[in-house]
């Protein structure tokens, strides 16, 4: 016969063993993405997080320093920087999780301290009420050659 201490003692257990190997997946995912988007050329610094969301879902977030203060220039190596950020979430997640990964709160910073979104990125996203916080790494498949 199990003790019911026992049985929730061991549901505990096993329930914090997930939750932190969840962690690590998130630590490697957050290194990957920090490096691909680091090795674009014109991009001096970056600084991602991985979270979860008020609705549980999955956030990507932070900012990618750019090397230079002209807009034009700076959404080029954005969207470069962006591209391989995509392109590792793909790589590294499985297709559900890596398509609804919100991405919208990673900015590029340009060295005079404009922002800018994955919104200036492709304004004519094909997603329902376009808002940031609903831009998802699956947003830029088509645009990235991902499927």
């Amino acid at each position: 016969m199990v003790s019911r201490r026992g049985l929730l003692g061991g549901a505990a257990a096993v329930a914090t063993a997930v939750l932190s190997g969840c962690g690590v997946g998130r630590k490697r995912l957050v290194a990957a993405t920090e490096e691909a988007a680091a090795g674009v050329e014109g991009v001096s610094d970056v600084a991602l997080e991985r979270s979860d969301g008020a609705n549980f879902e999955r956030l990507l977030h932070g900012t990618v320093s750019l090397e230079t203060a002209d807009r034009t220039t700076g959404l080029a190596v954005f969207d470069e920087a962006m591209r391989a950020i995509v392109t590792v979430v793909h790589a590294e997640l499985d297709d559900q999780e890596a398509r609804s990964l919100r991405v919208g709160g990673v900015a590029g910073v340009l060295d005079g301290g404009e922002v800018l979104t994955p919104m200036d990125l492709d304004p004519d996203m094909s997603i329902p009420n376009p808002r940031l916080d609903r831009v998802t790494a699956g947003s830029f498949y088509e645009k990235y050659g991902l499927s």
